[in-house]
């Protein structure tokens, strides 16, 4: 595999990793509950979840997806309802700044917790399917060993993605533990809750 076409991909990635999304959503949630360890944990689920679309599609299972309307539909319809519910738990736990400062919360999100929220969220999208049955294999050339190449993709996906989501997560912290907007800590976990319901729903509603 040329070394331009993995530029090519890594800056793809990038853009994607970018665009704000579902994605995005869930590693900030995943930070608020539980710190930048829970947001490491949620990038490491999110990177675990593509690498079982991309085995899926190397083994055409995602292809079904693709071809089927009544697949795509059940997974868009179960991710819709995962993120709604994270959406809504969000909402309800948003903690009081003043409190959490005297008291650590017993329930913060533990590393666990936040992979296994990154993980639900991406192997319930079934766009990410689409990504790595439509846009993945066209980076792998007709005399490119198939699972060699994709191991090297996906490491470069991963890269960004581990690089790209808790720099954010990071920075979104740091603004939130200093300055004027300290005590507007529970109120911006709560925006965050309305960002995932948001999602949820503009998911649940669309057509592809």
């Amino acid at each position: 595999m040329a070394p331009d076409e993995l530029v090519a991909f890594a800056t793809l990635c990038l853009v994607l990793a970018a665009t704000p999304g579902a994605n995005l959503a869930v590693v900030l949630r995943s930070a608020g509950a539980g710190g930048q360890r829970a947001a490491i944990a949620a990038t490491v689920g999110l990177t675990v979840g593509k690498a079982c679309w991309a085995a899926a599609s190397l083994a055409g299972l995602a292809a079904v997806l693709a071809a089927s309307a009544a697949a795509y539909d059940a997974v868009r319809l179960l991710g819709a309802a995962y993120l709604i519910w994270l959406g809504i738990q969000a909402i309800r736990t948003a903690p009081d700044d003043q409190h959490r400062e005297a008291t650590p919360s017993r329930s913060a999100l533990t590393a666990w917790g936040g992979f296994r929220r990154g993980l639900l969220g991406d192997l319930l999208n079934p766009k990410v399917g689409l990504f790595y049955t439509t846009v993945f294999p066209q980076f792998i050339g007709p005399g490119d060993p198939a699972v060699p190449t994709a191991s090297a993709l996906l490491a470069v996906h991963a890269l960004v993605l581990l690089t790209w989501y808790p720099s954010v997560a990071y920075a979104a912290g740091r603004i939130g533990r200093t300055g004027p907007v300290r005590g507007l800590r529970r109120w911006g976990e709560r925006a965050m809750g309305a960002v995932l319901v948001g999602l949820g729903i503009r998911l649940a509603v669309e057509r592809r």
